[in-house]
C-alpha cells in the first residue's frame, strides 16, 4: 500500500469516496504496515480504532499523506 492508496481508503471510510469495504479497515489496522505507514496505522489506532473515528484528526492524516506522497 502507498500513502496515497492510504489516503484514498481513509477517504471512502469518512463517506468523501464511493466504494470500500469494512474488512478493509480492520486489515489495515490488524496488522503492522509497512515502515512507512506505520506511524499512520498507530495515529489512526490512538485516535479510534473504528471508522470514522475521529474525522478530522483522518482528514489531517489524509492530508498529510497527499503532501508527503
Amino acid at each position: 500500500m502507498t500513502k496515497a492508496e492510504l489516503a484514498d481508503m481513509l477517504e471512502r471510510f469518512i463517506g468523501d469516496k464511493p466504494g470500500g469495504e469494512p474488512w478493509d479497515w480492520d486489515d489495515f489496522t490488524s496488522v503492522r504496515a509497512s515502515p512507512e505507514l506505520e506511524p499512520y496505522r498507530q495515529r489512526l489506532l490512538e485516535e479510534e480504532n473504528q471508522p470514522p473515528g475521529n474525522e478530522a484528526a483522518m482528514r489531517q492524516i489524509i492530508a498529510e499523506l497527499r503532501t508527503n506522497a
